[in-house]
């Protein structure tokens, strides 16, 4: 990660680790397929914007452009560009199908589905940099353009994230539907990151706020207790006060940026160190980009993240 650590500039730094958008969850994966025979190549995306409830038609280059812009830091590496720019297209083909019923491809909204910006608006908060990044991101769109990830026929269903534990997790501890290329896998690169590690601090009062509905008591050691482990590091599942809590509803009520978490309390007040960024399921964009720093091309990076996908073109 010897690029990473070569920015002196704390603003530099922020801008190679997180996208524009801050990457939500995606809905949870449902178990149906979408065969290869049912996509067709894609001139354009009907794309819903939830804040307006309008669809708009977005050709093809220009949807991909804007998605990779807003998931994925354009510091980073060519190849790592090109993977996000597969994995994006892959998803939206995916969504295009099971949405078929719908009037529209898929939406912008970055909690269900993948964030989107418009070439104007990643300009204006690029600045500067602008020409350089629209050119990176523009080459790594046209050298994949029509590919996809595909499994055993069928179009993956191609969910990413920021940071990994070190490890990806496997999907179904994360949404209970199985998928055998969502997989755990190793993803080293991913403890070399400044931003692997955050911390935060949570009073008793504002836990006792945010789990308003439970019946908690004062008592510290009926706190966080029981906690069970996926092997890469997710909290399943843990009791406080006797309930049990999911730790995905744990990262999403105390706004962790992931479920991997350890907890203490100190200084009057639960201490969460917590590891990674995301869900953790399919390619960490962190691992990708860290691959491509050792020499892996994109396809390398997404057939470690995606194991037992294949890149083929839609035709």
């Amino acid at each position: 990660m010897k690029k990473v650590f070569g920015f002196s500039v704390v603003i530099i730094t922020f801008l190679l680790i997180l996208p524009l958008t801050v990457l939500g969850q995606p809905s949870i994966p449902t178990e149906e397929t979408v065969k290869i025979e049912a996509v067709t190549p894609a001139k354009s995306f009907k794309i819903l914007n939830t804040e307006t409830n309008e669809i708009s038609e977005i050709l093809y280059d220009d949807y991909i452009f804007g998605v990779v812009a807003a998931e994925m830091p354009a510091l980073y590496e060519i190849e790592a560009l090109k993977a996000q720019a597969v994995a994006a297209h892959t998803f939206a083909l995916h969504r295009r199908v099971t949405n078929s019923d719908k009037g529209y491809d898929i939406t912008n909204d970055f909690t269900q589905d993948q964030a989107f910006i418009t070439e104007a608006a990643a300009r204006e908060k690029w600045g500067e940099n602008a020409d350089e990044y629209i050119e990176k991101i523009k080459t790594a769109v046209n050298d994949t353009k029509n590919l996809a990830l595909t499994y055993n026929g069928e179009i993956a269903l191609s969910v990413y994230h920021a940071i990994s534990f070190g490890k990806t997790e496997d999907c179904q501890n994360v949404w209970g539907g199985s998928r055998p290329y969502l997989t755990s896998v190793s993803s080293i690169g991913d403890k070399l990151s400044p931003n692997y590690i955050s911390n935060k601090t949570v009073t008793l009062a504002e836990f006792k706020s945010v789990f308003s509905e439970l019946t908690l008591s004062d008592n510290i050691a009926d706190y966080f207790k029981n906690i069970v482990k996926t092997d890469a590091g997710t909290v399943k599942a843990l009791t406080v006060c006797g309930n049990e809590i999911k730790g995905s509803e744990i990262r999403k009520k105390l706004d962790l940026q992931s479920a991997c978490f350890e907890v203490k309390y100190e200084n009057d007040a639960f201490q969460f160190t917590v590891y990674g960024y995301g869900h953790g399921v399919g390619m960490s964009q962190n691992g990708a980009n860290y691959m491509a720093q050792q020499g892996a091309d994109f396809s390398e990076i997404l057939c470690h993240y995606y194991q037992g996908c294949k890149i083929e073109e839609i035709k």
